[in-house]
C-alpha cells in the first residue's frame, strides 16, 4: 500500500496571487500588493462586487488553466517523490463546479506532475476527502484547512504566502517552505 500525499493546487503548486494581480490590473488599471490585499474579502472591499466578480471569473476560469505554470521546482520535487520515496500524488482542491473544472485540471495536472496523480475537485470539506482516500497528510495554504488536519493528526505543510505566514511559524506541527525543493527533505523525516 502506497503512502498518498494530498495538494491543493491554487497558491500552493501555480502563483495563483500573481494571476489574481495580473487580472486585476487588466480590470481596475490599478496594482495589487499581496501582502496587504491577501483574500477575497479585500478584493471586494477596494474594487466592489461587480469588478471582484469579473476578477474571480477570469482568475478561475478553467478554459484559462493550460497557461497555468507550476511554482518552480514544483514539478520536479513531485515526480521526485512518486518515483524515488514511492508516494502516491492526489490533488485535492475546491471548486465552485467540479463537473467543469475537472476537465480542464486533470490534463495540466498530468502533464506536469505525471499521468499517476489523481485529482477530486469537491464543493465539500478537504478533510472528509483526505480520509476517503487515506492520506497521510496534507500540503496546502489555507490556514484553516491546515490547522484541522494538522490537528486531525496529518503531516502538514505549506509554501508560505503572505495570508498563512503567521500561522506557519506558531505551529509546530505545519511544515512550512518557500521553494518547492525543500519538501523531499520535509517528507524524509517520516
Amino acid at each position: 500500500m502506497r503512502l498518498v500525499l494530498a495538494l491543493d493546487v491554487d497558491s500552493t503548486v501555480w502563483d495563483t496571487g500573481a494571476r489574481v494581480c495580473e487580472v486585476a490590473l487588466g480590470v481596475t488599471g490599478e496594482t495589487l500588493d499581496l501582502e496587504s490585499v491577501s483574500t477575497w474579502t479585500h478584493v471586494l472591499d477596494a474594487y466592489g462586487e461587480e469588478k471582484t466578480t469579473e476578477i474571480f471569473d477570469r482568475v478561475f476560469s478553467p478554459e484559462a488553466i493550460q497557461a497555468r505554470e507550476p511554482y518552480p521546482g514544483a514539478a520536479e520535487v513531485l515526480r521526485q517523490i512518486q518515483g524515488e520515496l514511492g508516494i502516491k500524488v492526489h490533488f485535492v482542491t475546491h471548486g465552485y463546479d467540479p463537473e467543469a473544472l475537472g476537465p480542464h485540471l486533470e490534463p495540466w495536472l498530468g502533464d506536469h506532475f505525471g499521468p499517476d496523480v489523481d485529482l477530486t475537485v469537491t464543493t465539500e470539506d478537504k478533510l472528509c476527502v483526505l480520509g476517503d482516500i487515506g492520506a497521510f497528510g496534507m500540503i496546502d495554504d489555507r490556514p484553516e484547512t491546515l490547522e484541522r488536519a494538522a490537528d486531525a493528526g496529518l503531516w502538514v505543510a505549506a509554501r508560505i504566502q503572505p495570508w498563512n505566514r503567521e500561522f506557519v511559524a506558531v505551529r509546530a506541527d505545519v511544515h512550512g517552505f518557500s521553494d518547492w525543493r525543500e519538501v523531499p527533505d520535509l517528507l524524509r523525516v517520516l
